[in-house]
């Protein structure tokens, strides 16, 4: 991965011109709400991606990077909108500059151009998850299972997971209702042998029985046993030259027809459900979704590195971008593909309905053909016509729901014509003569042979769709079982650098907390300790601000699972503010302590948390930059590196004595309490927090004095002629600056009031801020790479050391 150096940016967002030196170390920037801050993490990920996460995902309809990431100044002018960013290769040691312009994003120039450095650029594009703000945090806490594992396996770059899972759920469904399909015209088939035997719940045994007595009597031999593929008019002569009519089974069949047309609950019923189904469906655009819903998860699955659409071959910035258009679309569907799934389970049984009416149908009209004029005929094969039709129809679901008005006006209703043909066919076959026995026999023997034929190819049909769906079955289950168990153990190790972040953070209340995170079928359902009560989900009883807190945390231990070694960078965009007042010190220490080797890029609106991050060591004396409000005109209005001192003397050259005294005082007031809270000093507890300067500062000198006492009694213990011997020295300073503060202080409030009888130059009150900057002085580590306040370790009564983060200063405090 990379570290950050300087960053130039040139009309691009709030910024019309800024340079940010982040020194490749960790680096915070503050200041209020729309003062500028994230413009700079935008160019942030604008120079490593090319694009601008801001301006994309959900609620950014019609906001596009050409169009709307130049300053409003240079809206017209792209090209004027530039970044350059130089950063550092971790591996390789390697320094370069790159540049981009928002007019050709997807392009960028870098200097000087070496293997080594693209592929560290290529490394960084390839995790975005470097950037995380204050919007994404929640998304890894408070959504629904599967968004969860949406979210969580895309930054472990495991999207491709639900990806291949949807694929296979999408074609386990297929073969399924293609099986019931089968299992429909199986059926059917089997009605058909049912009616023509004249027997009940077919078996091999019954068609047996039932064609042996007709075998015998044609003197052919009678079957021992029967199997689908027996040929049941086995020894009969192959091509007769008229087919006998079997008068009987003609009646039955005319019969089950006029069963069909007396008792049309079953066609008008699966109606019904489709047309309640279908009413579901809003027109216009929503039917173009359900339409290309599995036209566009097939695009997502096929999406490139090269980020071309594998649909229509446009060519999108990165491939995260068009994944991220095209899984928004899906996700916009989610509903409908509810909805459409419901109207093609309904239209699945109308046809089902249908097919089983055409076949009876089919039937009676080859009768009519022999025995009923031209005009009958036509009324049979029109509603043929009609039946097939509809089964076409109704294998999609759009045409499915284009049939809505037909159903209503009655289209599938029987008509008087059909009823009167029926009528007249039934007389027709009853007034024919039958058949001699043999000729009778012959003629039940083809058309048992040949039903018999059709179901048998159906049944094999059927249970090669079986065995179809039993494999897709195993293979999505298997994929399931697989892709689980590394989720499991993928999240379990995850899990616990969580807990651990997490009880860092709460160690005054929650130290021991615990998580556990469960993926299953596509989700990933997350469950915490409550203070040792038991497990719950996050959003059940912790607090929102407990509850960012847990989102920071496994996105750090995420990022850390993600990058390992190699997670040399992190930009956090006001995320702090989703932890609450008491623990953000501890979020410093956690990432100092955690993440020694990675550059933190912080922005933040509060400043007393700014002044944390730099108090607990997180980041140097110079490494912050101020945004203290923003023009149209001029962009964000700053300050960079620690100016409280330098301000002061500008004050003091402009002889503006009572703004240097009132801007010192200012500046003592924050940064007395950090001494303060840092040395352990004991200031008067006061119910309005209403603090005074003088109430922190006789307590400091008190407890700065009796630290030093203790660690020169320490010293002398171990006989440690050199730690005493700097001890001395300390104490020597710090009495001078002591007592140089002690007969300056009074100019202090004298200045910052009104007094018409008093006047002090700039002369004067030098000597002021010196006294005041070398008592400061005294709790800094003088190391310039450190620059830290100095800190207590141990709990109170059992002091260890007295040092600061980088240990140049180290004042043992335990005797031996």
């Amino acid at each position: 991965m990379i570290k950050l150096g300087m960053l130039h940016i040139e009309e691009f967002r709030g910024i019309r011109e800024l340079d940010v030196d982040f020194k490749y170390k960790s680096f915070a920037i503050h200041g209020p709400n729309g003062s500028g801050k994230s413009g700079v993490v935008d160019a942030i990920g604008f120079a490593l991606t090319g694009t601008v996460a801001r301006l994309m995902g959900a609620g950014t309809g019609g906001v596009l990077v050409k169009s709307h990431a130049p300053h409003v100044k240079s809206k017209d002018n792209p090209e004027a909108a530039r970044v350059s960013l130089t950063f550092k290769d971790i591996k390789s040691g390697q320094v370069g500059t790159i540049t981009r312009t928002v007019k050709d994003p997807g392009n960028f120039a870098l200097l000087p151009d070496s293997p080594e450095l693209r592929a560290a650029l290529q490394n960084a594009f390839n995790h975005p998850e470097f950037i995380l703000s204050r919007r994404e945090i929640i998304k890894y806490i408070l959504t629904a299972p599967n968004q969860r594992a949406l979210e969580v396996q895309s930054l472990l770059q495991l999207d491709k997971l639900e990806v291949n899972r949807k694929a296979l759920k999408t074609a386990h469904n297929k073969v399924k209702s293609d099986l019931a399909n089968t299992q429909s015209t199986s059926n059917s088939t089997k009605q058909m042998v049912e009616t023509h035997l004249n027997i009940e719940n077919l078996t091999a045994e019954k068609v047996k029985d039932a064609v042996n007595p007709y075998r015998k009597l044609l003197g052919l031999d009678e079957f021992k046993e029967v199997k689908l593929s027996t040929n049941l008019k086995d020894g009969l002569d192959n091509q007769p030259a008229e087919k006998p009519f079997d008068k009987q089974t003609a009646l039955k069949e005319v019969a089950a027809y006029q069963a069909i047309i007396d008792n049309p609950k079953t066609v008008n019923s699966a109606a019904s459900e489709l047309l309640d189904a279908a009413k579901e469906v809003a027109k216009g655009a929503n039917l173009a979704l359900l339409k290309n819903r599995t036209f566009l998860e097939m695009g997502l699955a096929l999406v490139v590195e090269e980020g071309i659409c594998p649909l229509c071959d446009t060519v999108w910035h990165t491939p995260e971008e068009l994944r991220e258009h095209l899984s928004e679309k899906i996700e916009g569907s989610k509903e409908l593909a509810r909805i459409d799934t419901n109207i093609m389970a309904k239209a699945t049984g109308l046809k089902n309905a249908l097919t089983e009416e055409r076949d009876t149908l089919k039937t009676v009209h080859a009768y009519s053909v022999t025995w009923l004029p031209l005009e009958d005929q036509n009324t049979f094969q029109a509603r043929l016509d009609l039946l097939l039709e509809f089964e076409t129809l109704l294998k999609d679901t759009q045409t499915a729901i284009s049939l809505q008005e037909r159903i209503d006006a009655g289209a599938l209703n029987q008509t008087d014509e059909t009823t009167e043909a029926l009528k007249r066919l039934n007389e027709k076959v009853a007034a024919q003569p039958d058949t001699g026995e043999k000729s009778k026999a012959h003629g039940y023997l083809i058309l048992a042979a040949e039903r018999w034929e059709n179901f048998a190819k159906a049944k094999a049909n059927e249970k090669r769709m079986e065995l179809a769906e039993q494999r897709a079955k195993i293979v999505y289950e298997e994929y399931h079982k697989v892709a689980d168990e590394y989720l499991d153990g993928l999240y379990k190790s995850v899990e616990s650098r969580f807990s651990s972040f997490y009880g860092k953070l709460n160690q005054d209340d929650e130290g021991a907390f615990k998580a556990a995170l469960k993926p299953e079928a596509g989700k990933l359902e997350m469950l915490v300790d409550f203070y040792g009560i038991g497990m719950f989900p996050p959003g059940a009883y912790h607090s929102e601000g407990h509850q960012d807190g847990m989102g920071i945390c496994l996105y750090l231990a995420l990022a850390e699972k993600v990058q390992g070694d190699s997670f040399h960078l992190a930009v956090l965009d006001d995320v702090v503010m989703s932890v609450d007042v008491d623990h953000r010190r501890q979020f410093c220490e956690l990432l100092k302590e955690e993440f020694p080797h990675t550059q933190f890029i912080i922005t933040t609106h509060d400043a007393i948390w700014a002044k944390q991050i730099q108090t607990t060591g997180l980041i140097g004396e110079k490494s912050d930059m101020r945004f203290r409000g923003w023009t149209v005109d001029n962009g964000p209005i700053y300050e960079q590196g620690q100016v409280f001192w330098g301000k002061i003397e500008d004050e003091l050259n402009a002889d503006e004595v009572p703004a240097a005294a009132a801007r010192l005082r200012r500046g003592l007031e924050a940064e007395l309490p950090e001494i303060a809270e840092a040395i352990g000093a004991r200031v008067a507890y006061r119910g309005d927090a209403k603090y005074e300067l003088g109430d922190f500062l006789s307590s400091i000198k008190g407890r700065h004095g009796d630290l030093l006492k203790k660690a020169n009694v320490s010293a002398d213990s171990w006989k440690n002629k050199d730690k005493q011997a700097r001890i001395e020295n300390l104490k020597k300073t710090r009495a001078a600056a002591v007592l140089t503060q002690d007969k300056e202080q009074w100019a202090v409030n004298l200045q910052v009031h009104f007094n018409d009888w008093t006047g002090m130059s700039a002369a004067d009150f030098r000597p002021v801020v010196a006294a005041w900057r070398d008592f400061i002085r005294l709790f800094n580590c003088t190391n310039q790479d450190c620059g830290g306040w100095i800190e207590v370790k141990g709990s109170p009564g059992k002091e260890e050391s007295l040092r600061c983060r980088c240990g140049d200063y180290n004042l043992n405090l335990i005797k031996k």
